[in-house]
């Protein structure tokens, strides 16, 4: 019965991941200009939330299995809001990059969780349905993500496009801590 809030929680968790992969594309004129910025450092800011996320989603799924899927969504997307204002208002490209990494490992740690927790919750054709509306309204939230952040960028500036998902990683956090059961995650393994 606790099946469609969870769902409705892990949905906007996976969000934040994929609304990050997309964003920071949208701002890279804008911070090259602003800080000053390298071919090589924009470079490396297009492609740091990837790295981040590709280093440790393996190894962090991992861990997850072993000592809490639950834990480990509360601290990806707990890691996922600092990071997040941290980029918004880095100043330099050095903490702005190394922003990217942090909120890529806190992806790393929240986004394959939540697909493993919708794993274990549904079966059959529910888990089927489950796993689409999963992957459909992350597809969206990663289509969607630039359109957003371009129109915060002609209102604001360059950091608004990484606030972006400040909000969405909050109320997900709140949610999951009041809806996703303690054992959930962690004696399913």
């Amino acid at each position: 019965p606790r099946a469609a809030p969870i769902l409705a929680t892990l949905v906007p968790g996976a969000a934040v991941a994929t609304m990050h992969l997309s964003v920071a594309n949208v701002a890279l004129p804008t911070i090259g200009r602003d800080l000053e910025a390298t071919q090589v450092s924009l470079n490396l800011l297009a492609v740091g939330f990837t790295l981040g996320l590709a280093a440790s989603v393996l190894y962090l799924g991992a861990v997850a299995d072993r000592y809490g899927r639950r834990r480990m969504l509360l601290g990806g997307l707990a890691l996922s809001i600092p990071a997040a204002l941290l980029a918004a208002y880095a100043p330099s490209t050095e903490v702005l990059v190394t922003a990217r990494v942090i909120g890529g490992i806190a992806a790393g740690m929240a986004f394959p969780t939540t697909l493993s927790i919708v794993v274990a919750l549904f079966k059959g054709q529910r888990q089927t349905r489950a796993i689409a509306m999963w992957t459909g309204i992350g597809c969206g939230a990663s289509a969607i993500g630039p359109a957003i952040a371009g129109y915060l960028l002609e209102q604001y500036s360059w950091g608004s496009a990484f606030i972006l998902t400040v909000p969405i990683a909050a109320v997900a956090l709140v949610l999951a801590i009041f809806v996703i059961p303690r054992q959930l995650g962690e004696d399913d393994s």
